[in-house]
């Protein structure tokens, strides 16, 4: 099934390399579905809905990454924390990504790691709600943009890590 939907997205791309691809967004997809419910719950598992690249799924956080890893490269920019002024986008950006280490604290403390997976996935939110509304690449605030997408990267990365969640740099 993940397979389909990179055949979708890339013509270009060797069976082999779709069979990686699809094996490392179907084990996240089922990681994120079990780790996002809260422990104390009853868990129903649909295949079709965790493996889908639209919504509150595994896959559609590592499209996140990706699209985050893709800015990145394709940018020539150095990336800088100088901007004029302040989107309204990137203001929401850095406020979520600034609550990670409370988010951490909190599941650590409650033996919880539904909130690092719901903070992970309200974070991709808001960084492709910021995604749309500010161009990154060139724009007048890339260098700015840029560390708020390597900064998004970075805390997405970092919350994959505790997850068990491998990151894909290309989807």
């Amino acid at each position: 099934f993940a397979g389909k939907g990179i055949k979708k997205r890339y013509k270009k791309i060797s069976q082999k390399e779709i069979e990686k691809r699809a094996l490392k967004i179907s084990i996240a997809a089922i990681k994120y579905s079990m780790l996002k419910q809260h422990p104390n719950k009853n868990i129903i598992f649909n295949k079709k809905e965790a493996l889908n690249f639209e919504g509150d799924t595994g896959p559609y956080l590592l499209y996140s990454y990706a699209r985050a890893n893709s800015i990145l490269k394709k940018s020539n920019a150095k990336i800088s924390s100088k901007t004029k002024d302040l989107e309204q986008k990137e203001i929401e950006l850095m406020k979520e990504l600034s609550k990670f280490p409370e988010t951490i604290i909190n599941s650590c403390k409650s033996l919880n790691p539904s909130g690092i997976a719901n903070y992970s996935y309200h974070l991709a939110q808001v960084f492709n709600e910021f995604y749309h509304s500010c161009p990154v690449l060139n724009s007048e605030n890339e260098s700015f943009r840029l560390s708020l997408v390597a900064a998004f990267k970075q805390v997405l990365k970092n919350s994959f890590d505790l997850l068990g969640i491998e990151a894909l740099d290309e989807m």
